[in-house]
């Protein structure tokens, strides 16, 4: 079945703060994100948790579909628009950004964006010009992964917009969210890459409590994935950058 993003209301109607778009990371169950959405909407904030799909010919027009969609609620209640992005996800989100000179997303929160990654993850890439229409088993958990393998083209996609991001400078108030022991992101780059941006904040966080039998360090978007004590910094930072 085809997952569709999907709204979070907060039960504060008459007292919303802020209007938050959240974004997956690639081949990430969407609804992994939903600790965050719930942690938006205690904060007085209405979510739209996006599902990007496994076509990447189509996550562009699906994010600009869904910021149009936030856009819109975000005027009618009169409260600003904030990004919220994992992974994948981030580097959609930063995409759409550089690409509209005047959208309206007032802060950001970056949990491992996928801007810059280590130079291996780029074998996949290269691999799709052999085999357009293979796939590789998923390295993520098998609670977390949307799907058992992701195809070559996703990961050929990523690196084209990581390339059309290059030289674009984040100019809003951004929280980045990194583990220095990420597998997949060169994290010392997406510090470099921030440091252009006088508003930027880097937190560095691990992962290393986690009660998961299994530590993948990428992952850092639950409880589970990161620890109790890990897990209650990063929303005290949350809250702080957002104001909430």
């Amino acid at each position: 079945m085809k997952i569709k993003s999907k709204w979070f209301y907060t039960e504060f109607k008459n007292d919303t703060q802020a209007v938050v778009l959240l974004a997956h990371g690639l081949n990430l169950h969407p609804q992994k994100m939903d600790q965050l959405a719930s942690f938006f909407n205690k904060n007085k904030c209405d979510v739209l948790r996006i599902a990007l799909g496994n076509n990447p010919n189509e996550w562009c027009d699906k994010f600009s579909d869904d910021v149009e969609a936030v856009v819109e609620h975000a005027h009618i209640l009169e409260r600003p628009l904030y990004f919220v992005g994992f992974s994948l996800g981030a580097l959609v989100g930063i995409h759409y950004m550089a690409k509209h000179a005047h959208q309206e997303f007032t802060k950001a929160a970056l949990f491992a964006p996928a801007t810059h990654t280590k130079m291996y993850t780029r074998i996949p890439s290269l691999l799709f010009n052999f085999f357009p229409k293979g796939s590789l088993p998923s390295l993520n958990l098998v609670d977390y992964r949307e799907r058992e393998k992701t195809k070559l083209s996703e990961y050929r996609k990523m690196h084209e917009l990581q390339k059309e991001i290059k030289y674009y400078q984040i100019n809003i108030p951004t929280l980045l969210i990194l583990n220095p022991k990420d597998e997949l992101v060169a994290s010392s780059q997406v510090a470099l890459f921030a440091a252009h941006n006088k508003h930027s904040k880097v937190f560095n966080i691990s992962n290393e409590d986690s009660p998961l039998s299994k530590k993948y360090h990428h992952l850092m978007i639950d409880e589970n994935s990161l620890g109790h004590s890990a897990w209650k910094k990063i929303l005290h930072n949350l809250t702080e950058h957002f104001s909430l």
